[in-house]
């Protein structure tokens, strides 16, 4: 009778265990959501205008974000076609997004003269896409120099857009 005892207690802690080892399992989802991508464009150059030079002292003139220009007192600001940088973001409706701007960047004639422009600053440092778009612009500072060399100067900036 203890054989008997035995062998059940054997087959019963085997099949205890073989119940033990197996797999419990459960499904999850899984899924993504993808969002239009952010596009930037700019719609119109920052422009500081016809400006002369002094013969004795080199001046600022700074073009703000809303368009407003101040001229140096050294400088002779000859025109009023002055215009701030401005941009058009596009992207997800309400999405949240962030703008830098430069340090600084030089600008030159087809001579190789240069000026800096720098003290880059924007109409805001964010904005919202409400219904999927938004608007901004950049103003700055121009570093004329003494006796600065005539000539049409140009260069180029980069501004970046980023989601939050």
């Amino acid at each position: 009778m203890k054989t008997i005892f035995a062998v059940a207690a054997l087959t019963t802690l085997s099949l205890a265990g073989a119940a033990q080892a197996a797999p419990v399992t459960a499904e999850a989802g899984a899924g993504a959501k993808i969002i239009a991508p952010l596009q930037i464009e700019n719609n119109t150059p920052l422009y500081f205008g016809t400006i002369a030079p002094s013969l004795t002292q080199g001046d600022v003139v700074v073009v703000s974000p809303r368009g407003d220009k101040k001229c140096g007192a050294a400088l002779t600001c000859l025109t009023s076609d002055h215009t701030a940088a401005a941009f058009e973001v596009k992207g997800e409706a309400d999405a949240v997004y962030t703008i830098s701007l430069p340090d600084g960047i030089e600008i030159t004639n087809d001579k190789g003269n240069g000026m800096k422009v720098f003290n880059f600053t924007g109409s805001k440092d964010a904005g919202r896409l409400v219904k999927g778009e938004d608007h901004f612009t950049v103003g700055g500072t121009l570093d004329v120099g003494v006796r600065q060399a005539a000539g049409k100067y140009t260069g180029r900036f980069v501004v970046a857009v980023e989601y939050q």
